[in-house]
Protein backbone atom coordinates (compact mmCIF):
# COMPACT_ATOMS: atom_id res chain seq x y z
CA UNK A 1 0.00 0.00 0.00
CA UNK A 2 1.30 3.01 -0.67
CA UNK A 3 1.86 5.57 2.42
CA UNK A 4 0.62 9.14 2.85
CA UNK A 5 2.43 11.98 1.07
CA UNK A 6 2.75 14.79 3.07
CA UNK A 7 3.77 18.27 3.88
CA UNK A 8 7.34 18.19 5.73
CA UNK A 9 6.87 19.88 9.21
CA UNK A 10 10.43 22.09 8.10
CA UNK A 11 8.83 24.84 6.37
CA UNK A 12 5.04 24.64 5.97
CA UNK A 13 4.91 28.10 4.81
CA UNK A 14 6.77 27.39 1.71
CA UNK A 15 5.36 24.20 0.98
CA UNK A 16 1.62 25.38 1.03
CA UNK A 17 2.67 28.62 -1.16
CA UNK A 18 4.37 26.00 -3.57
CA UNK A 19 1.51 23.84 -3.35
CA UNK A 20 -0.99 26.34 -4.30
CA UNK A 21 0.94 27.64 -6.61
CA UNK A 22 0.78 24.05 -8.35
CA UNK A 23 -3.31 24.05 -8.13
CA UNK A 24 -3.50 26.73 -10.48
CA UNK A 25 -5.78 26.39 -13.55
CA UNK A 26 -3.18 24.55 -15.62
CA UNK A 27 -2.48 21.26 -14.24
CA UNK A 28 0.32 20.78 -16.80
CA UNK A 29 3.36 23.08 -15.99
CA UNK A 30 2.42 24.90 -13.22
CA UNK A 31 1.69 21.57 -11.62
CA UNK A 32 5.56 20.31 -13.14
CA UNK A 33 7.03 23.45 -11.51
CA UNK A 34 4.87 23.58 -8.23
CA UNK A 35 6.18 20.24 -7.32
CA UNK A 36 9.66 21.32 -8.29
CA UNK A 37 9.47 23.77 -6.03
CA UNK A 38 8.00 21.82 -3.09
CA UNK A 39 11.26 19.31 -3.85
CA UNK A 40 13.82 22.67 -3.40
CA UNK A 41 11.87 23.80 -0.81
CA UNK A 42 12.93 20.77 1.21
CA UNK A 43 9.85 20.44 3.62
CA UNK A 44 8.05 17.94 1.20
CA UNK A 45 7.81 14.43 -0.05
CA UNK A 46 6.98 15.41 -3.34
CA UNK A 47 4.50 12.75 -4.69
CA UNK A 48 5.13 10.80 -7.58
CA UNK A 49 1.59 9.98 -10.16
CA UNK A 50 0.98 6.26 -8.75
CA UNK A 51 -1.40 4.97 -12.11
CA UNK A 52 -2.03 2.30 -10.15
CA UNK A 53 -4.10 3.58 -7.20
CA UNK A 54 -8.05 2.99 -7.31
CA UNK A 55 -8.66 3.47 -3.56
CA UNK A 56 -7.23 6.45 -1.47
CA UNK A 57 -8.07 6.36 2.47
CA UNK A 58 -7.32 10.12 3.15
CA UNK A 59 -8.03 11.30 6.74
CA UNK A 60 -6.80 11.80 10.05
CA UNK A 61 -4.79 9.24 12.75
CA UNK A 62 -8.05 7.13 12.06
CA UNK A 63 -6.57 6.33 8.82
CA UNK A 64 -2.89 5.86 10.00
CA UNK A 65 -2.68 5.71 13.27
CA UNK A 66 -0.48 4.16 15.70
CA UNK A 67 -1.49 0.30 15.18
CA UNK A 68 0.46 -2.02 13.43
CA UNK A 69 -2.67 -2.27 10.76
CA UNK A 70 -4.96 0.19 9.62
CA UNK A 71 -8.38 -0.27 8.69
CA UNK A 72 -7.71 0.25 5.12
CA UNK A 73 -4.76 -2.79 5.06
CA UNK A 74 -7.26 -5.09 6.32
CA UNK A 75 -10.00 -3.85 3.94
CA UNK A 76 -7.44 -3.88 1.26
CA UNK A 77 -7.22 -7.69 1.53
CA UNK A 78 -10.68 -8.27 1.94
CA UNK A 79 -11.71 -6.49 -1.85
CA UNK A 80 -9.00 -9.05 -2.73
CA UNK A 81 -7.25 -5.38 -4.01
CA UNK A 82 -3.24 -5.68 -4.43
CA UNK A 83 -1.10 -3.62 -2.44
CA UNK A 84 -0.72 -1.06 -5.58
CA UNK A 85 -4.37 -0.62 -5.64
CA UNK A 86 -4.33 1.29 -2.34
CA UNK A 87 -3.07 4.67 -0.57
CA UNK A 88 -3.31 5.12 2.62
CA UNK A 89 -3.29 9.09 2.74
CA UNK A 90 -4.03 9.36 6.77
CA UNK A 91 -2.39 12.22 8.38
CA UNK A 92 -1.82 12.47 12.20
CA UNK A 93 -3.91 15.33 13.47
CA UNK A 94 -4.96 17.22 10.27
CA UNK A 95 -7.93 18.97 10.41
CA UNK A 96 -10.34 18.56 7.90
CA UNK A 97 -9.77 22.24 6.57
CA UNK A 98 -5.66 21.43 6.28
CA UNK A 99 -7.36 18.38 5.00
CA UNK A 100 -9.28 20.17 2.34
CA UNK A 101 -6.30 22.28 0.50
CA UNK A 102 -4.32 18.59 0.73
CA UNK A 103 -6.68 16.38 -0.86
CA UNK A 104 -7.29 19.80 -3.92
CA UNK A 105 -3.34 19.22 -4.15
CA UNK A 106 -3.70 15.23 -5.01
CA UNK A 107 -6.50 15.63 -6.96
CA UNK A 108 -5.66 18.64 -8.92
CA UNK A 109 -2.42 17.44 -9.86
CA UNK A 110 -3.51 14.05 -10.51
CA UNK A 111 -1.38 12.11 -8.43
CA UNK A 112 -3.58 9.28 -8.32
CA UNK A 113 -5.33 9.80 -12.21
CA UNK A 114 -6.95 6.47 -12.03
CA UNK A 115 -8.21 6.14 -8.38
CA UNK A 116 -12.02 5.95 -8.42
CA UNK A 117 -12.84 5.70 -4.43
CA UNK A 118 -12.25 8.24 -1.84
CA UNK A 119 -12.72 6.81 1.85
CA UNK A 120 -12.96 10.01 4.22
CA UNK A 121 -12.86 10.20 7.85
CA UNK A 122 -11.76 13.25 8.67
CA UNK A 123 -12.77 16.55 11.70
CA UNK A 124 -12.37 14.71 14.55
CA UNK A 125 -8.81 16.34 15.06
CA UNK A 126 -10.15 20.29 15.37
CA UNK A 127 -13.17 18.75 17.95
CA UNK A 128 -9.75 17.48 19.86
CA UNK A 129 -8.35 20.71 19.44
CA UNK A 130 -11.16 22.57 20.66
CA UNK A 131 -11.12 20.53 23.72
CA UNK A 132 -7.44 21.08 24.24
CA UNK A 133 -8.62 25.03 24.71
CA UNK A 134 -11.48 25.30 26.54
CA UNK A 135 -11.13 22.32 28.52
CA UNK A 136 -8.18 20.43 29.11
CA UNK A 137 -9.51 18.31 31.65
CA UNK A 138 -13.06 17.05 30.04
CA UNK A 139 -14.94 17.73 32.94
CA UNK A 140 -17.58 19.30 31.04
CA UNK A 141 -20.56 17.57 28.70
CA UNK A 142 -22.10 20.23 25.82
CA UNK A 143 -24.96 18.54 26.71
CA UNK A 144 -25.00 19.62 29.80
CA UNK A 145 -27.11 22.78 31.17
CA UNK A 146 -25.19 26.02 31.19
CA UNK A 147 -22.37 24.54 29.51
CA UNK A 148 -20.41 27.75 28.42
CA UNK A 149 -18.50 27.00 24.68
CA UNK A 150 -22.31 26.33 23.09
CA UNK A 151 -21.75 29.45 20.63
CA UNK A 152 -17.87 28.69 20.05
CA UNK A 153 -18.78 25.09 19.82
CA UNK A 154 -21.85 25.27 16.86
CA UNK A 155 -19.44 27.54 15.29
CA UNK A 156 -16.96 25.08 15.23
CA UNK A 157 -18.98 22.03 13.99
CA UNK A 158 -20.49 24.59 11.04
CA UNK A 159 -17.08 25.07 9.92
CA UNK A 160 -16.27 21.33 10.27
CA UNK A 161 -19.47 20.09 8.11
CA UNK A 162 -19.05 22.64 5.51
CA UNK A 163 -15.06 21.66 5.04
CA UNK A 164 -16.03 18.31 5.18
CA UNK A 165 -18.89 18.93 2.03
CA UNK A 166 -16.22 21.06 0.17
CA UNK A 167 -13.86 17.75 0.28
CA UNK A 168 -16.80 15.63 -0.54
CA UNK A 169 -17.84 17.85 -3.46
CA UNK A 170 -13.99 17.75 -4.85
CA UNK A 171 -13.81 14.17 -5.03
CA UNK A 172 -16.98 13.84 -6.37
CA UNK A 173 -16.28 16.63 -9.26
CA UNK A 174 -12.94 14.57 -9.73
CA UNK A 175 -15.36 11.45 -10.75
CA UNK A 176 -14.42 9.62 -7.27
CA UNK A 177 -17.16 8.13 -5.39
CA UNK A 178 -16.97 9.48 -1.88
CA UNK A 179 -17.42 7.23 1.48
CA UNK A 180 -18.02 9.02 4.71
CA UNK A 181 -16.80 7.98 7.77
CA UNK A 182 -18.31 8.66 11.47
CA UNK A 183 -16.02 8.02 14.26
CA UNK A 184 -16.06 5.63 17.16
CA UNK A 185 -16.92 6.54 20.80
CA UNK A 186 -14.32 6.63 23.46
CA UNK A 187 -14.66 3.46 25.52
CA UNK A 188 -15.27 3.96 29.19
CA UNK A 189 -12.20 2.44 30.58
CA UNK A 190 -8.89 4.22 32.01
CA UNK A 191 -6.82 3.68 28.63
CA UNK A 192 -3.22 5.83 27.88
CA UNK A 193 -4.74 9.20 26.08
CA UNK A 194 -1.46 11.67 25.77
CA UNK A 195 -3.75 14.70 25.11
CA UNK A 196 -5.39 14.23 29.13
CA UNK A 197 -3.78 15.35 32.66
CA UNK A 198 -1.68 12.25 33.75
CA UNK A 199 -2.08 10.76 30.20
CA UNK A 200 -4.95 8.68 30.94
CA UNK A 201 -8.27 9.12 30.31
CA UNK A 202 -11.02 8.26 33.13
CA UNK A 203 -14.79 6.98 32.47
CA UNK A 204 -16.49 10.30 33.18
CA UNK A 205 -13.93 11.87 30.75
CA UNK A 206 -14.82 9.36 28.01
CA UNK A 207 -18.78 10.19 28.74
CA UNK A 208 -18.04 13.65 28.12
CA UNK A 209 -15.71 13.18 25.09
CA UNK A 210 -18.57 11.52 23.41
CA UNK A 211 -20.90 14.27 23.61
CA UNK A 212 -18.82 15.68 21.53
CA UNK A 213 -18.13 12.86 19.49
CA UNK A 214 -21.87 12.42 18.78
CA UNK A 215 -22.23 15.90 17.68
CA UNK A 216 -19.45 15.87 15.32
CA UNK A 217 -20.84 12.79 14.31
CA UNK A 218 -24.34 13.81 13.19
CA UNK A 219 -22.32 16.83 11.29
CA UNK A 220 -20.95 14.26 9.43
CA UNK A 221 -23.97 12.47 8.40
CA UNK A 222 -25.61 15.40 7.23
CA UNK A 223 -22.93 16.39 5.17
CA UNK A 224 -22.70 12.83 3.49
CA UNK A 225 -26.21 13.27 2.59
CA UNK A 226 -26.19 16.83 1.50
CA UNK A 227 -23.41 15.54 -0.86
CA UNK A 228 -25.21 12.22 -1.74
CA UNK A 229 -21.87 10.43 -0.56
CA UNK A 230 -22.12 7.34 0.97
CA UNK A 231 -22.23 6.88 4.84
CA UNK A 232 -19.85 4.55 6.55
CA UNK A 233 -21.67 4.71 10.14
CA UNK A 234 -18.72 3.58 12.00
CA UNK A 235 -20.23 4.84 15.37
CA UNK A 236 -22.99 2.55 14.74
CA UNK A 237 -20.78 -0.71 14.65
CA UNK A 238 -22.22 -2.75 18.08
CA UNK A 239 -20.03 -3.01 20.79
CA UNK A 240 -16.98 -1.37 19.01
CA UNK A 241 -16.51 0.86 22.35
CA UNK A 242 -17.08 -2.10 24.70
CA UNK A 243 -14.18 -3.58 24.84
CA UNK A 244 -10.95 -2.33 25.73
CA UNK A 245 -8.89 -4.45 23.55
CA UNK A 246 -10.40 -2.67 19.99
CA UNK A 247 -8.22 0.51 21.48
CA UNK A 248 -4.83 1.19 21.39
CA UNK A 249 -5.46 4.48 23.20
CA UNK A 250 -8.07 6.51 24.44
CA UNK A 251 -8.76 7.91 20.73
CA UNK A 252 -6.54 4.96 18.32
CA UNK A 253 -7.86 1.91 17.51
CA UNK A 254 -5.83 -1.25 17.93
CA UNK A 255 -5.61 -4.06 14.93
CA UNK A 256 -8.37 -5.64 16.38
CA UNK A 257 -10.56 -2.66 16.33
CA UNK A 258 -9.24 -1.72 12.65
CA UNK A 259 -10.16 -5.44 11.85
CA UNK A 260 -13.93 -4.52 12.63
CA UNK A 261 -13.98 -0.98 11.52
CA UNK A 262 -12.49 -2.70 7.90
CA UNK A 263 -15.57 -4.98 8.25
CA UNK A 264 -18.31 -2.51 8.32
CA UNK A 265 -16.29 -0.18 5.66
CA UNK A 266 -16.44 -3.61 3.22
CA UNK A 267 -20.17 -3.77 3.79
CA UNK A 268 -20.81 -0.61 2.60
CA UNK A 269 -18.22 -0.54 -0.39
CA UNK A 270 -18.50 -4.32 -1.83
CA UNK A 271 -22.62 -4.79 -0.52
Amino acid sequence: MRQSSQYGPSCPSESRQAARFARGDKRGAAAIVGLFALALAGCMDVPVPDPLVRYVAFGDSSTAGPSDRDYADVLREMLAEPPEAFANEGSGGETAADGLERLRFLLDNRIYPNAHTLLYWEGGAQVVDFIGEVDPLLLLSPDSTGYPFSNQLAQLLNDIQGQVEAAIETAQNAGLAVYVATYYMIPPFILPCERLFLDLILPLQANNGNAYIARLNERLRQAAANRSAILVDVAAIEGLSADPGNFFDCNHLSTEGNQIVAERFFEVVNP
